[in-house]
């Protein structure tokens, strides 16, 4: 019973509602109110547009599948539309009205007994060409957001924006919208060998700092000082996890700059190689300058903005 009250309800404008109705089960009533219908997920794929180069473009797409629940197991509903709206960087919005839409005869029985469609692909040159785009045209940060609509028999239209916060919520796996990001994987998270000099304090330093991963191509230094509060305080890292820099397409750029104390730090940057040299300084005055070495002697597989 507990699975199945998280699997339907009824979605409506409503003020007030009613226990859930054994007859009926699993699906709750409302008093006074009309009965709906949700897109609910049930697999999914990374959602990705690759922006690295045109090939990594073309081959992108996105999978997932879904079911229908209403009051009859989603035999209701005549159509599952798929608007598109074009979230480019820097320049105004375009919509594709019924980028894809499908009625009964696409739609089959699920293992959980739902009318849906558990293998719908959607192609990154299937996005261009309805947009008449090019892979020229792309900027990492631009968006591809999905909105979908089911209609039932009777005429009625339910999306995201006309659903409970209940629905939307996580327990019900909703999936009315979602949006693929045009942008690179990235992936410097590891440990990397450095060498220190410079400090505020005099001498030099050496050991392994760790790239972390924050999410969004966005990392830190588990170390911003590379040993110099070892070296200078006797202990310690500069670990703030304030301090970051991003990955965009492999170009890297400084993003954070102010520490848990409201210090401001400065870098100075270069690559050549297999040396990632920086020169670092806060405003409560320390300093030093770091080379951090990629793995195994390769070059570093980035460019610095």
């Amino acid at each position: 019973m507990k699975f199945n009250r998280l699997s339907i309800i009824v979605l409506s404008v409503l003020l007030a509602f009613g226990c859930a109705d054994e007859d009926l089960k699993p699906i709750l009533t409302f008093e006074d109110a009309g009965k709906g219908a949700y897109i609910k997920r049930l697999s999914e794929s990374a959602k990705l547009i690759n922006v690295l180069n045109e090939s990594t473009t073309n081959a992108s797409s996105y999978t997932y599948g879904v079911e229908f629940v209403d009051l009859e197991n989603g035999n209701l509903v005549a159509e599952y539309r798929l608007d598109l709206i074009y979230r480019p960087v820097g320049a105004a919005n375009r919509t594709v009205t019924a980028f894809r839409s499908y009625g009964q005869s696409d739609f089959i029985d699920t293992e959980s007994g739902f009318r849906g469609m558990p293998n719908i692909e959607i192609t990154a040159p299937q996005i261009l060409q309805a947009l008449n785009l090019s892979f020229a045209d792309l900027t990492a940060g631009d968006q591809f957001t999905f909105k979908g609509y089911i209609t039932l028999e009777d005429g009625s239209v339910f999306g995201f924006d006309n659903s409970s916060a209940a629905v939307r919520g996580t327990a019900f796996t909703a999936h009315f919208d979602f949006t693929l990001p045009a942008a690179c994987p990235s992936d410097l998270a590891g440990t990397f060998a450095y060498e220190s000099s410079a400090y505020w304090c005099g001498g030099t330093g050496s050991g392994n700092v760790n790239i972390v991963a924050r999410g969004g191509g966005v990392y830190r230094f588990s170390d911003w000082s590379f040993g110099g509060y070892a070296a200078c305080y006797g202990g310690g890292a500069a670990n703030a996890t304030t301090l970051t820099f991003t990955d965009v397409c492999t170009n890297v750029s400084f993003t954070g700059f102010v520490d848990q104390f409201g210090d401001t730090w400065t870098y100075v940057s270069t690559i050549v190689g297999n040396d990632w040299t920086i020169e670092w300084s806060n405003t409560y005055g320390e300093t030093g300058t770091a080379v951090i070495h990629y793995t195994d002697g390769a070059d570093w597989p980035i460019t610095l903005n």
